[in-house]
């Protein structure tokens, strides 16, 4: 869990976090494009190169943070744009992709979050209560909370049984976090200048489910690097999702949003 031992929270890291998501998932895009999209592997590989260029620049901390946001903005967008259009086109039949719909909607609407945190960083931070962030962090993330475990489940081989049923039982128990964000959205109103104490307990319970779920997917990344697990799983999947399992509940005992 070394990435956890060194997460940064300034504003290089909260840059690293959000165009390294992106970068991931164009990787991940680009081994699944059929041979046959030349012209749309292409474009996602420049988009790939891009954005790792751009890496390299904030994990240097190159000092003119504002053009860097800029450059973070314009190469994700770049990115967002190819994936919406392999999504349309995937519904439409249109394309030859391996990737599911779902995960084309799962990475575009990641590239949309990114866009308004980058928004958020330059404008100075923008005014959101604890609670709000609260509500804001739980309805986003524990989508893609419920989703990272479909996709585990939609990787790892069908002989892995009790893996699987591990999976299913925990995307189960996402699923629910996330049908009671939404409720608590609804229910509890603007202006939210407090944090009331059903949300305070939910937020506890978010908090430890999203560390054991960070800590089952590292162990899960462990047991595929040696080979002790059969999956067709992207390298560097889980570590992925492990990240981000940790910006949720940490997010969430902070009450900000980044």
């Amino acid at each position: 869990m070394g990435y956890t031992d060194n997460y940064n929270r300034d504003i290089y890291g909260i840059l690293d976090f959000w165009v390294r998501n992106s970068y991931d998932h164009s990787t991940y895009l680009d081994r699944e494009i059929s041979h046959h999209e030349l012209e749309l592997a292409k474009a996602n590989q420049h988009a790939t190169q891009r954005m790792g260029n751009i890496l390299k620049k904030i994990v240097a901390k190159s000092p003119d943070v504002g053009a860097l946001i800029v450059e973070a903005q314009q190469s994700v967008h770049e990115y967002h744009g190819i994936v919406t259009y392999t999504m349309d086109k995937s519904l439409h039949c249109d394309i030859i992709v391996s990737t599911p719909v779902s995960l084309l909607d799962h990475m575009v609407r990641e590239a949309e979050e990114s866009q308004r945190i980058f928004k958020l960083l330059q404008s100075g931070g923008g005014q959101y209560t604890p609670s709000d962030a609260s509500i804001h962090e739980s309805t986003f993330w524990l989508r893609q909370m419920a989703d990272h475990l479909v996709y585990i489940q939609h990787y790892l081989d069908g002989s892995n049984y009790d893996l699987r049923y591990q999976v299913i039982e925990m995307t189960h128990k996402f699923e629910r976090l996330l049908l009671q964000a939404q409720a608590l959205k609804t229910m509890i109103r603007r202006p939210r200048n407090e944090t009331l104490p059903i949300l305070t307990q939910f937020n506890k319970t978010i908090i430890k489910e999203a560390k054991e779920l960070e800590k089952f997917k590292l162990e899960l990344d462990n047991l595929i690097k040696e080979c002790a697990a059969v999956t067709t799983s992207p390298p560097g999947l889980l570590e992925h999702i492990a990240r981000e399992a940790h910006h949720l509940w940490r997010n969430l005992e902070d009450g900000i949003i980044t």
